[in-house]
């Protein structure tokens, strides 16, 4: 009964990280069932960041490429994503980059937000969205993880569902792309 259950549970594991935290079933690549679509103007918004600063997108625009990732404390394929995004933001955030992790942990949820953060090296910064606004313009299906990658004009350019391994070169890869448009394809 006990090996039933850890296969069980090693199968659970296994389709999270396939699918991502949120809605069931695969996306379309790269284009997610987010709200926002590559090619269209990032709205913009406001939120507290864990610190207690409020942070808006349209600060970075013009300066910053932005990539936006929504997470939760209980989602794995989240938490297998985190240091490959902590590693992307070391290496490109003197070139213009920066990481916005979204928070869409719930009431229930949402205080472990910053010892999780802390816990894990998140050092970009940290977005608690505690009235969803930010996951209803980007992700209403809520599918965790989701990244949205904007460009330093403000524009969408990436949309993306879910994280398996080796999703972290073409993450790495789009953003080498929009901090440097005229950079051979690596």
């Amino acid at each position: 009964m006990i090996a039933l259950k850890r296969r069980v549970g090693t199968l659970a594991v296994m389709i999270a990280a396939a699918v991502g935290c949120g809605a069931p079933g695969p996306a379309a690549p790269d284009q997610g069932p987010s709200a926002m679509k590559a090619g269209v103007p990032a709205t913009d918004f406001a939120a507290r960041d864990i610190d207690g600063k409020t942070v808006k997108l349209s600060d970075y625009f013009g300066k910053q490429a932005v990539l936006l990732d929504f997470w939760s404390t209980f989602c794995e394929p989240c938490l297998a994503e985190m240091p490959h995004l902590r590693a992307l933001y070391d290496k490109y955030r003197a070139q213009g980059f920066v990481v916005l992790a979204i928070s869409m942990d719930g009431p229930e949820t949402v205080a472990d937000v910053p010892s999780f953060a802390k816990r894990n090296g998140m050092t970009f910064p940290v977005l608690l969205d505690e009235d969803s606004r930010i996951v209803s313009l980007y992700n209403p299906k809520k599918s965790a993880p989701l990244s949205v990658l904007i460009d330093k004009k403000g524009n969408v350019v990436r949309v993306h569902e879910g994280y398996n391994p080796g999703d972290e070169t073409q993450i790495a890869e789009a953003v080498a792309k929009v901090l440097d448009p005229n950079a051979p394809a690596q």
